[in-house]
């Protein structure tokens, strides 16, 4: 029994580690490509763009500089992480900044995409490129102030038990039991899912009574789906590392058999694994559900090689002679 729970931990670290690395790859090149595609016309004419963009930087920087030496601590097994105390507090505070950031961005998209499919005038009104710009600032200002400091200043590296072995976290047993009861299992889980179901049966109603009025347009209930689809999907991939831990939490003085303990490091780190595929799959999700992202990306596909032919061309031009100076010549 010992043996095949071994077993499962190894198989999971090997899914973190390759599943990860390219979740990194497709994430960063996916988040680029959402930034790109919101940034140009018609899309960058929505207010939900300005969410959909910043969303799209977050996740791109995310990856690589929080989930990379996450897969390499618990992939790996190179304690990176406490490499000192400086690149403790940087990973505790920038991941907190970010992961918040983006759950409390998306609230803000399900609201506006709720506003822009509204009867009344005063309350579409709040779906606006201005409104969206100054909520994305004040989210990530209020954040930063009151979440990244004080998880760079309450966060270090310190010994984990009687051993030689560092951990990064906080001395602050409270705010490790805030973590582990509310923040994860609460925000991060069960809040997102109610929020969605709610914003998406109040915004399905209405977009089914204004289908023919001409202030809903087709790409805006394109969105309104992609959204509502993609949210769901993010809060049901964190339910499970919510769970693992509030779980550990709980049984954290249970002295477990090493069969057990090894079952649970399985769930642990299949549910990491998990957590971080909804910072990896956006774009995806978009040239799916919504047909107007998937013609635009082909678009861009197909532009491609004949940009790079034009290229070619303008540049072979410059070098061969014209029919005018050949013409010249044989004279």
């Amino acid at each position: 029994m010992g043996f095949s729970t071994n077993i499962l931990v190894k198989v999971a670290r090997q899914i973190l580690i390759y599943g990860g690395l390219t979740m990194t790859f497709i994430g960063i090149v996916g988040s680029l490509a959402i930034v790109f595609i919101f940034s140009r016309h018609p899309f960058n004419k929505s207010s939900c763009s300005i969410y959909i963009k910043v969303n799209g930087i977050l996740s791109a920087l995310f990856l690589p500089l929080f989930y990379m030496p996450t897969i390499i601590t618990n992939g790996f097994q190179i304690n990176l992480i406490t490499l000192n105390n400086a690149f403790c507090k940087f990973l505790s505070s920038y991941g907190a900044f970010t992961v918040l950031s983006v759950l409390i961005i998306n609230w803000f998209l399900l609201f506006d995409r709720f506003a822009i499919s509204s009867r009344s005038a005063r309350i579409r009104s709040l779906s606006s490129k201005k409104i969206a710009r100054v909520v994305v600032f004040s989210v990530l200002f209020v954040i930063f102030c009151l979440v990244a400091l004080p998880s760079a200043i309450i966060f270090e590296k310190m010994p984990m038990g009687t051993n030689v072995t560092y951990i990064c976290s906080t001395k602050s047993r409270r705010f490790l039991l805030f973590g582990a009861l509310f923040y994860f299992p609460i925000v991060e889980g069960i809040l997102p899912i109610v929020l969605t179901i709610f914003f998406w049966l109040l915004t399905r109603k209405q977009v089914r009574n204004l289908c023919n009025e001409q202030f809903v347009r087709r790409f805006d209930r394109q969105l309104t789906r992609v959204y509502l689809f993609q949210i769901l999907a993010n809060a049901i991939a964190s339910v499970p590392y919510a769970t693992i831990i509030l779980y550990r939490s709980i049984t954290f003085q249970t002295v477990r058999s090493p069969d057990k303990e090894n079952i649970v490091e399985f769930f642990r780190l299949m549910a990491i694994w998990l957590f971080y595929v909804q910072y990896c799959t956006d774009f995806y999700i978009y040239i799916t559900i919504s047909k107007d992202v998937r013609v635009e990306v082909l678009k861009l596909l197909c532009s491609c090689p004949r940009l790079g032919f034009d290229h070619f061309t303008a540049a072979q031009s410059m070098y061969l002679p014209s029919s005018q100076s050949l013409k010249t010549a044989s004279h």
